[in-house]
């Protein structure tokens, strides 16, 4: 892979001061070498700051607690600019280095500009000759899930020019990342029919820690619900236009 490319990889955070070193070190760990890390937190009230501050080679970023949707576009903003850009959560972590580079390597041969995890759901290939031509050419091997998950979403900077931030209508925790990732997908940046695509090799290089453990289901379980249900309604509303929404904060 060229050096000139610009590789970014955001670690989106809330309360789990208990648990973001790990994800952080993991990530400086296995990221390629000229990748730049930030952790972008949503108002955090817990350790979360004083357990980064020790990584100086990290950028720390912070603001109003605003809800999930909100944190990633401080991401999408910070890394508008760059060439390639993967969206962690702070449940996941990568123990394996060269996930970073599958994907990169699968965007550029395969145009294909959307990734996602689906180890939970994985649904049967509809298009044999993809398949074939992925395992063949590249020697890689793309998996289908039924939903966009948002735990991992890797996307080539050409998302953020065509689409755009993720709404931010979007209040709190729920959908907002699978209403953005839909848009990406009517905009034709997919091009695949099963569309929620990801790597068998890169999948096996993390490990899940848990997404309803701390952070904001520490906070209040029952409003997070509230907010997925009312959020869940607000994606179905807003459909799949992929007009650019240039708002990235609301």
């Amino acid at each position: 892979m060229s050096s000139k490319l610009n590789q970014g990889i955001a670690i989106c955070t809330y309360n789990r001061g208990n648990q973001i070193a790990e994800v952080v070190d993991s990530v400086l760990r296995t990221k390629p070498t000229d990748a730049r890390v930030i952790v972008c937190d949503d108002g955090s009230t817990d350790e979360t700051y004083e357990k980064i501050r020790t990584f100086k080679e990290v950028t720390f970023i912070t603001g109003q607690n605003l809800g999930v949707g909100a944190n990633k576009n401080r991401a999408l903003y910070c890394f508008r600019n760059y060439d390639f850009i993967c969206l962690l959560e702070d449940d996941l972590i990568p123990v394996e280095p060269g996930w970073f580079e599958m994907y990169q390597e699968f965007c550029l041969y395969t145009n294909i500009h959307h990734f996602c995890r689906v180890q939970d759901k994985q649904v049967q290939e509809t298009v044999e000759d993809f398949y074939n031509w992925c395992t063949e050419k590249i020697k890689l091997t793309p998996i289908y899930g039924p939903s966009p998950r948002g735990d991992l979403t890797f996307i080539s900077n050409m998302v953020i020019r065509k689409v755009g931030a993720i709404h931010p209508a979007f209040v709190g925790a729920g959908h907002a990342h699978g209403q953005w990732s839909d848009r990406v997908a009517a905009s034709g940046m997919i091009n695949h029919p099963n569309k929620w695509i990801d790597i068998a090799e890169a999948a096996v290089k993390f490990k899940q820690l848990g997404d309803t453990k701390g952070g904001r289901w520490n906070q209040d379980k029952e409003e997070t619900k509230i907010q997925i249900k009312k959020n869940s309604v607000l994606r179905k509303t807003l459909g799949t236009d992929p007009l650019y929404i240039e708002t990235f904060l609301p």
